[in-house]
């Protein structure tokens, strides 16, 4: 098994993979996410996006984007997306995701990485990696225009 950078190429299986969140943590248009997808790819200042990947099958994926904040003098990450397939899930996998985007968010410079609103299954691999359950989460969804 092999965790490397995404590519266009990835699309399609990533998009897959990212269909098995639960419906309740997902409602979009997967036509926008596969572009948002394509434009991360093309502008990595945008976040990066790893895959673990193993014949050709991806089996789990993981991103983080680069928001930039006063408080951090600069850019820190946020974990925006991390899976791995169901069948792929009790191998290791998640926490070789985990460490290699950790080491990309130090590799770009960020000051910190942050995980918002953990998923059950993604919880514990956080903390077993070295993350601190630090509080609440709280978020609004905006009416586009």
């Amino acid at each position: 098994m092999e965790i490397r950078p995404a590519t266009l190429g990835d699309e399609s299986q990533i998009i897959d993979l990212l269909k098995q969140f639960p419906p309740e943590e997902i409602s979009l248009d997967w036509k926008d996410a596969a572009s948002t997808f394509r434009q991360v790819i093309e502008n990595p200042e945008l976040g990066s996006v790893l895959v673990a990947e193993e014949n050709g099958e991806i089996l789990g994926v993981i991103s983080i984007s680069y928001p930039t904040a006063i408080r951090c003098g600069g850019i820190y990450s946020c974990i925006e997306e991390f899976i791995v397939s169901e069948k792929a899930r009790g191998k290791g996998i998640g926490g070789q995701l985990v460490e290699a985007i950790i080491a990309a968010a130090t590799a770009r410079g960020c000051y910190e990485i942050q995980i918002n609103n953990p998923s059950p299954l993604g919880y514990p691999v956080y903390l077993r990696h070295g993350l601190k359950d630090i509080g609440r989460h709280l978020k609004m969804k905006l009416p586009t225009c």
